[in-house]
Order: structure tokens, then C-alpha cells, then sequence
């Protein structure tokens, strides 16, 4: 039988609100800790932590990629 591997990858999104001129990209030299501070000191937005996503299911040999709804589950 022959066979292949596909990803499954369940995540939680939380929304944080930051300055309109915050840029994941531009963030300083010390990226890791411009990232750190910002998941340590920032307050979700209410209504908005831990919700969770769809399923990302992800196929190696082609690449292809599809999002499911884990409630169908």
C-alpha cells in the first residue's frame, strides 16, 4: 500500500491591539524580545482570546493546503 503524509495543525488565535505603526517586519534589532514583551504586556481584546480556528491540513507531496472547520469534526 502505498502511502503519504499530510499536516494537521490546530491553532488558537488571540487579537491584540497595537499601535498603528507597529510593524512585525520593521520591529528593532532584538526581534525576539520586541515580540516577547509584546505577548507579555499586551492585553487581548476582549472577546477575543483563545478563539479557536479552523484546521489547517497541509499535504507534503503537493503542498496544497485546505482550512476545515474542527466544529465538523
Amino acid at each position: 500500500m502505498n502511502t503519504k503524509l499530510i499536516s494537521v495543525v490546530r491553532s488558537d488565535v488571540t487579537l491584540l491591539e497595537v499601535n498603528e505603526n507597529f510593524s512585525l517586519n520593521n520591529a528593532d534589532n532584538i526581534k525576539n524580545d520586541t515580540i516577547r514583551s509584546l505577548l507579555t504586556s499586551t492585553i487581548p481584546v476582549k472577546g477575543y482570546d483563545q478563539r479557536e480556528r479552523h484546521l489547517l491540513i497541509t499535504d507534503f507531496d503537493t503542498g496544497e493546503q485546505i482550512h476545515f472547520d474542527a466544529e465538523n469534526i
